[in-house]
């Protein structure tokens, strides 16, 4: 059974990524299965032959789908090359602001333009993340559909 997410929780959490807002995604990818990956901020390196951003997005766990002011675009389970192709969209779009909802940290990513990346648990039971994001200061935060969450020492980044 799901607990019911505190806003104070959800208040800690938009603390840590208010930073984040007002940049714009790049490299936009569409990864394994249903992951999405994006970029923020400037490029730094993480080994001699890897780059990413000062803020990592990665859409983990979760279903997803993405919407523009006509409507819905693309979901998470449509046909690969079509993801791979709409979810370009998000390329040099601001974020304007992130959503969490007391419900199993339900997400909505809000770019500009009116575009909407909403995220939603696809696992409730299993701690499964919902999404991660790795910040400039080295640390990663999770999410979890069960309404626990962390942040903590990410070990991507050296």
């Amino acid at each position: 059974m799901t607990k019911r997410i505190h806003e104070k929780d959800i208040d800690q959490i938009r603390e840590i990524i208010r930073p984040l807002l007002g940049s714009s995604a790049w490299n936009v990818k569409i990864g394994i299965g249903t992951f999405i990956t994006m970029e923020f901020g400037n490029q730094i390196s993480i080994s001699p032959r890897d780059k990413r951003g000062e803020w990592y997005l990665w859409i983990y766990y979760a279903g997803w789908f993405l919407e523009n002011p006509k409507g819905i675009s693309i979901g998470s389970e449509d046909k690969r090359d079509i993801l791979k192709k709409e979810v370009k969209v998000l390329e040099g779009c601001r974020l304007v602001d992130i959503l969490i909802y007391n419900s199993a940290f339900e997400t909505k990513f809000v770019f500009d333009d009116g575009i909407i990346l909403h995220t939603f648990p696809l696992h409730i039971v299993d701690d499964w993340e919902s999404w991660e994001l790795f910040t400039p200061d080295k640390k990663v935060l999770i999410l979890y559909p069960s309404g626990k969450w962390d942040y903590k020492p990410a070990n991507l980044i050296d």
